[in-house]
């Protein structure tokens, strides 16, 4: 029995060991969280945080990801055949119209001399006959007038023995000519007849050899120009060959790619260099199919690239493409940025992000976005009046940067705008809401960032509760 009591005041003893190590455990850590919440409340900020307004224009963009090539590529190519002579290398700039490639012209050369003789031979040849057929035209011209002559003497023959005729038979009739004077001046006129009717004969027949030589000269000098006309083009078509024999650049700059070497022959048509103008680049911005409704022609645009990360180049967009592409099945569209290239930095091939403007607000600030105070639709900000107290100030949300909203509103600049204010404020410098806004308890302070409400009342009372009991 004494044992058994013996044992009992033992665990009564060690019970009420553990129960004081436990009250001590459990004082001891609310002293340290009155200290620390004690600490707490004294580093709080002593003052409210406040932002000063300073107006800029605003940008609303979209982005998207491309690939960069020249504006203008072209493939060089000799239009006519033979060994390569010279030829610009990888890399070479060239200007406008200079000369990048050069087959051996000799052959050309050759036929070029050929052709011109086969020119001069024809040209000849078409002054020979017109000098032939100007002599033959003077020889018929000669002869027509012969038998023009002939003609003419040979009918006024003819009239005058006609006379003659009637005379002798008027003579006859009278008795005072006989009848043999009479057969013969009768044989007379017609004798003078058939001569008239033989000269209008020959002048007629030459008449129709005139038009007959003079269809045949038309044939022959026809003829005669289309040869010269014939080695004129066999030496233009000379000349332009020997020309292609030196291929030149279309526009300036840089040669991209080079299929030959000096020493090969080059076929006609394959291509032997590819030039590249690089003074303007382009880059294919990737764009989502939800922004491109609001890219158009002509907006500004600025791009980075992977390889010139710590420059920023200023583009403008020159074309959007009206269908969509799949991109790794997401519908795309692309939109060609023009970038002025003349330091030549940029190359085709490179990736680079575009930010295109396709808005620019003028006349906006920003603040922290939990200096925003938003209810019932409408946005404001507190605006330090003179006195120090602060009062309500309608604005508009247009966009955000960072941590920050930006804004429009009367909002003059320099301004300074309530972000929040220090531990415990009661909040009673403040004005009444702007009209239209809602209704609060005085002294209710916004949570940072906006959103809730919570009274100083109750923080009040949980304060004085906690240090009553520290």
């Amino acid at each position: 029995m004494e044992g058994h009591r013996t044992r009992a005041r033992r665990t009564s003893r060690a019970l009420l060991g553990w129960l004081a190590t436990a009250f001590v455990l459990l004082a001891a850590g609310a002293v340290t969280y009155a200290v620390l919440r004690h600490r707490a409340a004294g580093e709080a900020p002593a003052t409210p945080v406040t932002a000063v307004v300073k107006h800029a224009s605003y940008q609303v963009t979209v982005a998207g990801p491309g690939s960069l090539s020249p504006i203008r590529t072209v493939n060089l190519a000799p239009a006519v055949g033979g060994p390569i002579v010279a030829l610009a290398s990888l890399g070479n700039a060239v200007t406008d119209g200079q000369v990048v490639a050069r087959l051996d012209a000799t052959s050309y050369q050759r036929a070029v001399d050929n052709a011109q003789l086969d020119l001069q031979q024809a040209q000849a040849a078409l002054a020979s006959l017109q000098a032939n057929q100007a002599k033959a035209d003077a020889t018929l011209a000669s002869q027509l007038a012969s038998a023009q002559a002939t003609l003419d003497a040979a009918r006024r023959a003819h009239q005058s023995q006609k006379a003659t005729t009637e005379l002798t038979q008027t003579l006859y009739r009278m008795g005072s000519a006989s009848a043999s004077e009479v057969q013969a001046a009768e044989d007379a006129l017609s004798n003078a007849a058939g001569t008239s009717s033989a000269a209008a004969a020959g002048l007629a027949t030459l008449v129709t050899s005139q038009k007959l030589q003079a269809a045949a000269a038309q044939q022959d000098l026809a003829s005669a120009r289309l040869s010269v006309a014939q080695a004129e083009l066999g030496l233009n078509t000379a000349q332009q060959n020997l020309q292609d024999t030196s291929v030149t650049a279309p526009f300036a700059g840089v040669v991209s790619a080079v299929n030959g070497a000096v020493g090969e022959t080059a076929g006609a048509g394959a291509s032997l260099l590819t030039v590249v103008d690089d003074a303007t680049v382009q880059l294919a911005a990737e764009i989502d199919e939800t922004d491109v409704g609001k890219v158009t022609v002509g907006q500004q645009a600025t791009v980075t690239f992977d390889a010139t990360s710590s420059r920023t180049f200023a583009g403008r967009v020159s074309a959007i493409a009206p269908t969509a592409t799949l991109v790794s099945n997401i519908p795309v569209y692309y939109v060609a940025i023009d970038i002025a290239n003349g330091s030549h930095t940029l190359r085709g091939g490179m990736t680079g992000q575009a930010t295109i403007v396709t808005r620019e607000i003028q006349d906006t600030f920003e603040v922290p976005a939990r200096a925003v105070r938003t209810a019932n639709g409408s946005s404001q900000v507190l605006v330090r009046q003179p006195d120090g107290s602060y009062a309500p100030v309608r604005v508009a949300v247009v966009g955000a940067s960072g941590i920050n909203s930006v804004l429009t509103g009367t909002v003059q600049e320099g301004a300074v705008v309530l972000v929040s204010e220090p531990a415990g404020s009661t909040g009673t410098s403040r004005t009444a809401p702007a009209p239209g806004t809602s209704q609060r308890r005085n002294g209710a302070v916004p949570f940072g960032g906006g959103g809730g409400f919570r009274s100083p009342r109750l923080a009040e009372r949980r304060n004085r509760s906690w240090r009553e009991t520290s």
